[in-house]
């Protein structure tokens, strides 16, 4: 059984103790069969989904197709933002691709311009990505807000690309969830016990919380700083939000601290603890309930924004700035208390100061 020597070390994970007395392959198992797996699945689903939803629309371009294809995309949009933390393993060759943003409206434009009457993959291929993935698609489903979007996407041309799109992001999507279910999920969970990705249980848990930690930077820094104009004493600026042709941006952050919830508790947000909560309350009991005293208070404070958060990063900066700075709590708390009590080597990656 592994517990707390008053210094906050698990004499279990220090000492490589028996499987019987170790927690760490179940909560491995667990992660990747439980929680990542199948997030990787439903990314792809709805991928699937949104290529169904983008041919309706193609075919009979009105406004119930629109809703559809818009509803569809932010379906996609969801579980893209619940894989957040997976950012290892087959993941980083294909983020660019799936999710460059902000969208630079003017590559998007030339692409469909510059695109044959019936765009195909070949025609994507001689892209870059920031004509591509979800932002880029997003941009041509909902428009830059000064019209009604409905007219232009009854152009074929352009429906056709916005509809090439889609088969790109299920193309992309289908290849993460072969890899994932047809062998990086083994690989993690297996870690220590013949994986070929990891060779020690530690290993494999220093992946996974590295990887949260790294996630919760992302919303931070990258989703919220940057707006807000921390990082540089900027003013305000819209622009620089995700998903902020559609009014999504702060689903898209709730989803995110979703998938590290899940990591850190387990997939089901109901049942017992299986995930890296497990270890946590097997050396510091204290702590797992400061973590998730926490995450619902981020939680709290970031679902009271309104949306959409362009104009009330404008409206009401404060509310945004809160939101940032209880998700940064949530943060540090896992980097520089649970990674210090589960012993986790931190990752150079995380490379904010703290």
């Amino acid at each position: 059984m592994l517990f707390g020597a008053g210094t906050g070390t698990i004499v279990g994970l220090a000492c490589g103790g028996g499987d019987e007395d170790d927690s760490r392959p179940a909560v491995l198992e667990h992660v990747a069969r439980s929680v990542a797996a199948p997030a990787f699945t439903a990314l792809h689903d709805r991928a699937e989904a949104l290529v169904t939803a983008m041919d309706a629309l193609c075919a009979t371009p009105d406004a119930g197709a629109l809703t559809a294809a818009q509803a569809a995309w932010s379906d996609e949009r969801d579980a893209w933002a619940h894989v957040l933390p997976f950012g290892f393993g087959p993941l980083p060759p294909e983020v660019n691709a799936l999710d460059f943003w902000p969208v630079r409206v003017d590559s998007v434009e030339d692409a469909v311009a510059g695109a044959p009457a019936t765009a195909d993959a070949a025609y994507l291929g001689t892209l870059g990505v920031s004509a591509k993935g979800m932002p880029a698609l997003e941009y041509l489903l909902w428009g830059d807000g000064l019209g009604d979007p409905l007219v232009p996407l009854q152009d074929p041309r352009r429906c056709s690309y916005a509809r090439v799109l889609a088969a790109d992001i299920a193309a992309r999507t289908d290849a993460l969830n072969t890899a994932w279910t047809d062998g990086y999920a083994d690989a993690l969970a297996t870690a220590g016990h013949g994986s070929a990705v990891y060779d020690s249980l530690k290993a494999g848990v220093d992946e996974v919380v590295n990887k949260s930690i790294d996630a919760c930077l992302t919303m931070v820094k990258g989703k919220l700083d940057n707006p807000l104009g921390n990082l540089t004493g900027a003013a305000e600026d819209p622009t620089l939000m995700e998903s902020r042709f559609s009014g999504h941006t702060r689903a898209d952050l709730e989803a995110n601290l979703a998938g590290v919830w899940a990591v850190y508790h387990g997939a089901d947000p109901d049942a017992p603890a299986a995930g890296i909560s497990v270890l946590v309350q097997e050396v510091d009991a204290k702590l797992d309930e400061r973590v998730r005293a926490q995450y619902a208070r981020a939680l709290e404070v970031l679902t009271a924004v309104p949306e959409p958060l362009t104009a009330t990063l404008l409206a009401d900066r404060s509310a945004v700035q809160l939101a940032r700075d209880e998700l940064d709590t949530f943060r540090r708390m896992l980097k520089l208390d649970v990674a210090s009590a589960l012993g986790v080597t931190l990752a150079l990656s995380d490379n904010d100061g703290d």
